[in-house]
Protein backbone atom coordinates (compact mmCIF):
# COMPACT_ATOMS: atom_id res chain seq x y z
CA UNK A 1 0.00 0.00 0.00
CA UNK A 2 0.83 3.56 -0.64
CA UNK A 3 0.70 6.65 1.63
CA UNK A 4 -2.78 8.40 1.03
CA UNK A 5 -1.62 11.25 -0.70
CA UNK A 6 0.82 9.25 -3.39
CA UNK A 7 0.27 7.24 -6.55
CA UNK A 8 -1.23 4.12 -5.46
CA UNK A 9 1.05 1.23 -6.45
CA UNK A 10 -2.38 -0.32 -7.69
CA UNK A 11 -2.62 2.63 -10.17
CA UNK A 12 1.24 2.37 -11.18
CA UNK A 13 0.98 -1.51 -11.91
CA UNK A 14 -2.29 -1.43 -13.42
CA UNK A 15 -0.88 1.51 -15.77
CA UNK A 16 1.96 -0.59 -16.85
CA UNK A 17 0.16 -3.99 -17.71
CA UNK A 18 -2.01 -1.76 -20.51
CA UNK A 19 0.05 -1.37 -23.09
CA UNK A 20 0.41 2.10 -24.88
CA UNK A 21 -0.74 0.96 -27.92
CA UNK A 22 -4.36 0.50 -26.19
CA UNK A 23 -3.68 3.52 -24.19
CA UNK A 24 -5.69 7.21 -25.60
CA UNK A 25 -4.27 10.14 -25.47
CA UNK A 26 -6.08 11.58 -22.62
CA UNK A 27 -4.57 8.55 -20.95
CA UNK A 28 -1.30 8.59 -21.69
CA UNK A 29 -1.28 12.64 -20.67
CA UNK A 30 -2.93 11.90 -17.46
CA UNK A 31 -0.31 9.23 -16.67
CA UNK A 32 2.05 11.22 -17.75
CA UNK A 33 1.56 14.11 -15.93
CA UNK A 34 0.24 12.12 -12.21
CA UNK A 35 4.01 9.93 -12.70
CA UNK A 36 5.71 13.52 -12.13
CA UNK A 37 3.65 14.60 -9.58
CA UNK A 38 4.36 11.75 -7.60
CA UNK A 39 7.93 11.79 -8.26
CA UNK A 40 8.24 15.37 -7.58
CA UNK A 41 5.87 14.66 -3.75
CA UNK A 42 8.25 11.37 -3.46
CA UNK A 43 11.50 14.00 -3.91
CA UNK A 44 10.22 16.22 -0.98
CA UNK A 45 8.52 14.15 1.41
CA UNK A 46 11.30 12.88 4.12
CA UNK A 47 11.79 9.28 4.04
CA UNK A 48 11.16 9.40 8.15
CA UNK A 49 7.48 10.26 7.14
CA UNK A 50 7.27 7.58 4.35
CA UNK A 51 6.26 4.21 4.87
CA UNK A 52 8.44 1.22 4.46
CA UNK A 53 6.86 0.35 0.81
CA UNK A 54 6.56 3.62 -0.10
CA UNK A 55 10.27 4.32 0.89
CA UNK A 56 11.07 1.27 -1.14
CA UNK A 57 8.96 2.03 -4.30
CA UNK A 58 10.61 5.53 -4.70
CA UNK A 59 14.13 3.55 -4.11
CA UNK A 60 13.44 1.29 -7.42
CA UNK A 61 11.61 4.54 -9.58
CA UNK A 62 14.67 6.30 -8.98
CA UNK A 63 16.99 3.48 -9.97
CA UNK A 64 14.74 3.36 -13.49
CA UNK A 65 17.25 4.90 -15.65
CA UNK A 66 20.94 4.66 -13.48
CA UNK A 67 20.78 8.33 -13.15
CA UNK A 68 19.20 10.48 -10.93
CA UNK A 69 17.33 13.89 -12.26
CA UNK A 70 16.39 17.13 -10.27
CA UNK A 71 12.74 17.46 -9.87
CA UNK A 72 11.95 20.48 -12.03
CA UNK A 73 13.87 18.33 -15.04
CA UNK A 74 11.55 15.60 -14.21
CA UNK A 75 8.16 18.17 -13.99
CA UNK A 76 9.35 19.74 -16.84
CA UNK A 77 9.81 16.19 -18.86
CA UNK A 78 6.55 14.98 -17.64
CA UNK A 79 5.00 18.65 -18.72
CA UNK A 80 6.28 18.16 -22.22
CA UNK A 81 5.03 14.68 -23.24
CA UNK A 82 1.71 15.82 -21.61
CA UNK A 83 1.26 18.96 -24.22
CA UNK A 84 2.31 16.34 -26.33
CA UNK A 85 -0.44 13.99 -25.60
CA UNK A 86 -3.15 16.77 -25.69
CA UNK A 87 -1.80 18.35 -29.06
CA UNK A 88 -1.98 14.94 -30.31
CA UNK A 89 -5.87 14.22 -28.95
CA UNK A 90 -6.42 17.64 -29.85
CA UNK A 91 -5.85 17.37 -33.73
CA UNK A 92 -7.46 13.68 -33.39
CA UNK A 93 -10.50 14.96 -32.23
CA UNK A 94 -10.02 17.73 -34.67
CA UNK A 95 -9.66 15.03 -37.37
CA UNK A 96 -12.87 12.82 -36.25
CA UNK A 97 -15.20 16.15 -36.50
CA UNK A 98 -13.93 17.62 -39.61
CA UNK A 99 -12.22 15.23 -41.41
CA UNK A 100 -8.67 14.94 -42.44
CA UNK A 101 -6.48 18.15 -43.01
CA UNK A 102 -3.48 16.04 -44.61
CA UNK A 103 -3.21 14.86 -47.75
Amino acid sequence: MSDSTRKDFTDKFSESVKPDSEKSYVEKGKEHLTDAADKIQGKFQPNEDKSPTQRAGDAVQGRDDGKQESWSDTANRYTEQAKDYAEQAREKINETLHGSSKK
